[in-house]
């Protein structure tokens, strides 16, 4: 189990949002104070959401923490806590140039299918979209449906490459209205993360 982030609630950026099973996150921006409560999270993956995850069941975890807790102009990472503070998902987008940036995302084993990824997703694209950034790109493994299935049913995404055994999804970064009016109806599968 991952430990409680350095900042829970009361950053400026804190908003509580409902899962579709009822229960709620806190979702905040990641600060670099974040990073020993982002490699206890990551650690705390199991071994096939680290490999869809990261492509490889043997990631460089301290590395994956150290990024995910970057911050500066041309990124943005949110964190999800549950009610005791421990963080349960992470988000980013790191730009590619001013009008696209790749996007990734992995929520914790016990919260797939309740609409956290698709959550984190959307608020990074509306984030996104007011930086000028038009449109989030991501590379996911073929196996990994529940994955494609999110981008594809919450955000009108298309595979528009395939490299190997991954493909390259993309997405308009106003699609984030999309996902806010289909959570509500109802239920995208479940995603163990992208790379």
């Amino acid at each position: 189990m991952s430990q409680p982030s350095a900042a829970l609630a009361d950053h400026a950026s804190a908003e509580v949002v409902r899962l579709r099973d009822g229960s709620s996150v806190t979702v905040r921006e990641a600060i670099a104070d974040d990073e020993p409560a982002l490699l206890a999270f990551l650690s705390g993956l199991c071994l096939e959401a680290k490999r869809l995850r990261f492509f490889t069941g043997a990631p460089d975890l301290t590395g994956a923490a150290h990024l995910a807790a970057a911050t500066g102009s041309d990124r943005c990472g949110l964190l999800a806590h549950d009610e005791a503070g421990v963080t349960v998902g992470h988000a980013t987008f790191v730009e590619l140039d001013r009008a696209h940036a790749e996007v990734a995302v992995e929520v914790a084993d016990h919260l797939h299918g309740r609409g956290l990824g698709t959550i984190m997703i959307e608020r990074l694209a509306k984030i996104a979209e007011r930086r000028g950034i038009t449109h989030f790109a991501a590379e996911v493994l073929h196996e990994n449906r529940a994955m494609l299935d999110v981008f594809r049913e919450g955000f009108d995404a298309r595979v528009v490459g395939h490299d190997g055994p991954e493909e390259r999804v993309e997405l308009l970064t106003s699609s984030w209205r999309l996902a806010s009016e289909r959570f509500v109806q109802g239920p995208v599968p479940a995603a163990a993360g992208t790379g």
